[in-house]
């Protein structure tokens, strides 16, 4: 099954529809049983860490926010695709200024380093219709804990 065009438009309840739609999925069974309950939660960490830095910090410039969720899973991986309607940002070069300047046990700034980490890959970028475009990736074959840098 694919979970695709899930929609939120409200900044101030996101996270809070975005965990009820984890519940239900994982009630449903829309992931596969070749998942495992950790790769379901690095997948529900991952996105909600980007959700979470879209409330906080993106730019949609007075325009009624839109983010838009598709999951695609396929046997021990999920693919996930986020867009948003923000101003977007240069995530390539965020992640290499935190990497280079990461002070012992921080307190904020996390979240690139972690979806760096706990996915196979993640992309950035703006796609054709103008909205900026995350996709990544988890697996159950990933194993992402060694490569933490924190």
């Amino acid at each position: 099954m694919v979970v695709t065009g899930q929609r939120f438009t409200k900044l101030d309840n996101m996270i809070d529809e975005l965990h009820e739609l984890f519940d239900q999925w994982i009630s449903d069974g829309v992931f596969s049983s070749d998942l495992d309950a950790d790769t379901v939660q690095l997948l529900r960490l991952a996105v909600h860490e980007w959700i979470a830095n879209l409330i906080q910090h993106a730019d949609f410039q007075g325009n009624q926010p839109e983010v838009i969720l598709d999951i695609y899973p396929n046997g021990r991986r999920v693919k996930c695709v986020i867009q948003d309607n923000s101003a977007g940002f240069d995530a390539a070069k965020h992640l290499k200024l935190r990497m280079e300047n990461l002070e012992p046990f921080p307190e904020r700034g996390m979240g690139l380093l972690m979806l760096n980490a706990v996915t196979e890959y993640f992309e950035y970028f703006r796609s054709p219709v103008g909205l900026h475009r995350l996709e990544f990736s988890v697996s159950a074959d990933f194993y992402p804990w060694l490569n933490i840098p924190f």
